[in-house]
């Protein structure tokens, strides 16, 4: 059927849409680069903050810590997981750091003297 044609109701029939009209109109927005920079940041704070609770908090919670940062510099105040990312990492810091000084060693932590 074409344009032209109607149906039993008298209606237009309506031109079917093209691959590029359904990607316009159905489909949602792509992620831009630096969304998808962010979150990577963001995700890799985060995981790291939940490693440091175990593996040297003060070398691996400071990456954590200051990934999710720039992670949430870049994402801005748009992004909610980038706010959690950087929670996860404080958290995981802190909760690695009192363990750490409280049982008088951490796995993998750095041997001073």
């Amino acid at each position: 059927m074409s344009a032209e044609q109607t149906q039993g109701a008298g209606e237009a029939v309506a031109e079917p849409m093209t691959q590029l009209d359904y990607a316009q109109d159905r489909l949602e927005e792509r992620d831009s680069g630096v969304a998808s920079v962010a979150a990577l940041l963001s995700g890799l704070g985060a995981g790291l903050g939940v490693l440091s609770v175990y593996f040297a908090p003060m070398i691996l919670g400071f990456v954590a810590i200051g990934a999710a940062i720039l992670g949430l510099a870049i994402a801005g105040d748009r992004d909610r997981f980038a706010k959690i990312a950087l929670m996860i990492a404080v958290v995981g810091w802190l909760a690695g750091s009192i363990i750490a000084v409280f049982t008088g060693a951490s796995p993998l932590s750095l041997k001073m003297g």
